[in-house]
């Protein structure tokens, strides 16, 4: 078993064992789990000796960026998905910066090099709204999985985002799905521990799940967008994309692939050439 498996069936365990003695303790718990990428991404800064390296100040929260082509004629945020961080994005740059490009980056709280512990949702569209004030205003965004939530969240709240380039790369539309998933991959069955997991999620925001959703911030995102998803992702399947885009959104632009799953696919030269000739 490898060291996932292994924590897994540690969280397994615990998650058991507190549903035995209180339901909304297990359900805490649970979303606790579920906000924590519990695998941290760790590189060598040397691999942004090129790169002009950022701070910012999130919270209480310390987080670490990078910014190449300061000055460009446009500017455009990378932002990556949920246990991943900017270095999986480098060979974006060059090119990016052939267009012309000022490109930023961050790790997300609790993520590569930055501080913290937990991240969700209503934290990283917030994260992305301070970056884009401090940072921006972006022109463009390029994003991944779990990013590409948190991205249309901010996009959906600003007064004026027609001129706005957005990449979604196999983006987590579904929020509801992937807790359903979760739920699954922790053998987390009981419905009244299910129920103070949501609680969790309408304590912090105000919402139910489906608000967290791609889906719902489809008609307030006016800018282009193209959204590259592939059709064997077992991390976020595909078919939020293909309800969408059966709904025929004029601004958005799909593109689906095979065999490339929910990594690779950001790594796939035609994917890669596809997503800077749209940028």
């Amino acid at each position: 078993m490898n060291v996932q498996g292994i924590i897994i069936k540690i969280f397994r365990a615990r998650l058991q064992l507190l549903t035995a003695i209180s339901k909304k303790r297990a359900g805490n718990e649970a979303f606790r789990i579920f906000c924590t990428p519990y695998f941290r991404m760790a590189y060598k800064e040397t691999l942004f000796e090129n790169a002009e390296r950022l701070s910012f100040r999130f919270g209480s929260t310390n987080t670490v960026g990078y910014r190449w082509n300061k000055g460009g004629d446009k500017k455009l945020l990378i932002v990556h998905g949920f246990r991943s961080a900017t270095v999986n994005f480098l060979h974006f740059i060059p090119p990016l910066m052939e267009k012309g490009y000022e490109i930023v980056t961050f790790d997300a709280p609790a993520h590569g090099l930055s501080e913290g512990k937990s991240l969700n949702a209503i934290e990283y569209k917030n994260f992305i709204g301070s970056l884009n004030q401090q940072f921006g205003p972006f022109d463009a965004f390029l994003c991944h999985s779990f990013g590409g939530l948190a991205v249309s969240m901010n996009l959906a709240e600003l007064p004026e985002n027609s001129n706005i380039k957005t990449v979604l790369i196999a983006p987590a539309a579904n929020s509801k799905q992937l807790i359903e998933f979760f739920f699954k991959e922790m053998r987390i069955k009981d419905q009244l521990a299910q129920e103070h997991f949501y609680a969790n999620i309408h304590r912090l925001s105000g919402k139910n799940i489906e608000w967290f959703s791609i889906a719902r911030c489809a008609g307030s995102i006016q800018g282009p967008v193209l959204w590259v998803h592939d059709k064997d992702d077992a991390v976020t399947p595909i078919q939020d994309a293909l309800e969408i885009q059966q709904t025929q959104p004029a601004n958005f632009h799909f593109i689906f692939t095979s065999a490339l799953g929910h990594r690779r696919i950001y790594r796939d030269k035609d994917v890669v050439s596809a997503i800077i000739n749209f940028l």
